[in-house]
């Protein structure tokens, strides 16, 4: 029996997807240059031009770190609050599986309100909240979501965030191990990458001694990565999602240290919880006759807790190139034979960027290296779930080794662990012009290892200062054991959007 559990999309970039988003669509403000990609979010969305690629990769999504009183608006003169947002449309069309002939992935209308109060010496606060009505998958309906609500404290050298809200680490484009802290929904159909993060309720300091900065994050509530619906087979079904009570002792806990400094700065993180993207868990199995009832199989997605071990760096060579760094260390809590759970890996990635003239590129090399490595192969016997009806309870034993072995094979997928070592590039080009009013873009991941690969092509044109168009694509291949090539059916499209910011 083969379970098509296209879940594995959930490491959609191989390692945790990092944000490019333009400023035009979410721009952040008290933004922290010095450390771009350790941000948590606040977006102000009112820059008149498409960002630039480098701004865009390197941003953090439309994150902020909580920022000290130095940057207080002036009382005298400061509004009590701040209201923008911006309303969008948005049109998927791709194919349909095993079929030649396309299909409505999404059809949809949102609005955007994001709500900032004055920023005095001692705090301020933030909310963002979406109400999307129309088609995303298989669902057509209206949706609320409240991306981030929370407030920040600032006292003396510590800075305090509490509340709903997105934190995302690491220093790299597109690939970042370091990055395990808030989860991704990648039911959400959007050509903006940083539109799929979620929000979870914690709170995340700063203490500042410069050169060092300490971050500390702690999040009391488990919240997994989301995935999208998609079909199993005949009696195999998804059950309730594996609930994680909120705990003290069973929380995630974070820390990072950082050192900036003129020409280079760097940061050292351990992590502890419950890792974002559960694995996947066989929980019931009932065999019976065909009627009074059915069998039935229910496979649960289950969380594991693991540690984290990460590094970061970047510094300029003079104006020739930037040049970044991450790596990470995994190792989780649970035994990896029970199959809902990787081993242990490391992961590293190392990339530049330079500008020239109107276009910019960003180039990357990753690599991953699995420990006690064991291939999974799936099941040894093929069971056609209609065969399930004649079996009885002697063969009970026989039909749970080979669900088990298949969800072996699909969480290896999943957990981007089909090799013991792996090689990924990664490219992402911007060509800006027509006097700052188009945009055309890509990224482009491969696996050098497992012949996946993944091409985003954009094209934006701002029609004015608050009008904007964008026509692209999101195509994903590889071969029918890999993890692209599970979920090619099911998220490659093309797509249009239009785009009015407020």
């Amino acid at each position: 029996m083969r379970l098509a559990l296209t879940s594995a999309v959930a490491s959609l970039l191989v390692c945790g997807t990092r944000t490019a988003t333009a400023q035009v669509d979410a721009g952040g403000s008290d933004v922290v240059v010095a450390d771009a990609g350790a941000q948590g979010g606040a977006p102000e969305v009112a820059a008149p031009a498409p960002a630039g690629l480098l701004e865009q990769g390197l941003a953090g999504g439309n994150t902020t770190t909580p920022t000290s009183a130095t940057g207080a608006t002036d009382p005298a003169t400061a509004k009590a609050f701040t209201l923008n947002g911006y309303a969008r449309g948005d049109m998927f069309v791709g194919k349909v599986s095993g079929a030649s002939q396309g299909t409505m992935k999404a059809a949809y209308g949102e609005l955007s309100l994001a709500l900032r109060t004055a920023k005095t010496g001692h705090g301020d606060g933030f909310v963002e909240a979406r109400v999307r009505n129309g088609l995303q998958g298989d669902e057509q309906r209206t949706f609320l979501d409240l991306r981030e609500a929370y407030v920040n404290a600032y006292a003396g050298p510590v800075d305090l965030r509490l509340g709903q809200q997105i934190i995302v680490w690491g220093r790299a484009d597109a690939l970042n191990p370091t990055n395990n802290l808030t989860p991704i929904d990648f039911r959400i159909r959007s050509p903006i990458e940083d539109d799929i993060r979620l929000g979870n309720v914690g709170a995340r300091s700063f203490v500042r001694l410069a050169p060092f900065r300490l971050e500390a994050v702690w999040m009391p509530v488990y919240l997994p990565t989301q995935l999208p619906p998609v079909g199993l087979p005949q009696y195999v079904s998804y059950g309730p999602a594996a609930v994680t009570p909120p705990e003290l002792s069973k929380g995630l806990g974070a820390g990072r240290l950082h050192l900036e400094l003129a020409s280079v700065e760097m940061s050292v993180s351990a992590l502890r919880g419950y890792a974002p993207l559960p694995g996947l868990m066989m929980t019931s199995l009932k065999l019976t006759g065909m009627q009074d009832p059915p069998p039935s199989i229910v496979v649960t997605r289950t969380p594991y807790q693991h540690q984290v071990i990460g590094f970061d760096f970047s510094t300029a060579l003079g104006d020739v190139l930037t040049v970044r760094g991450e790596a990470a260390y995994r190792r989780p809590f649970d035994d990896p034979h029970r199959g809902h759970v990787p081993r242990r890996d490391v992961q590293y990635v190392l990339g530049a960027d330079h500008a020239f003239g109107a276009l910019s590129l960003i180039a990357q090399y990753m690599g991953r290296y699995v420990f006690d490595w064991q291939k999974e192969n799936g099941p040894a016997m093929t069971l056609d779930p209609a065969t399930l009806p004649t079996l009885g309870p002697p063969l009970t034993d026989v039909v749970t080794d080979t669900i088990n072995a298949v969800l072996a094979k699909t969480n290896q997928i999943l957990f981007q662990q089909t090799a013991r070592v792996q090689h990924v590039g990664t490219v992402r080009a911007e060509w800006v012009g027509a006097h700052d009013t188009l945009t055309i873009s890509t990224l482009g991941v491969m696996n050098f290892t497992t012949h996946e690969w993944l091409l985003t092509p954009r094209i934006g044109y701002r029609v004015n200062d608050a009008l904007n168009v964008y026509l692209g694509g999101q195509i994903f291949h590889g071969p029918h054991d890999t993890l692209f090539g599970l979920i090619d059916a099911a998220l490659s499209a093309g797509y249009a959007e239009l785009r009015y910011i407020f």
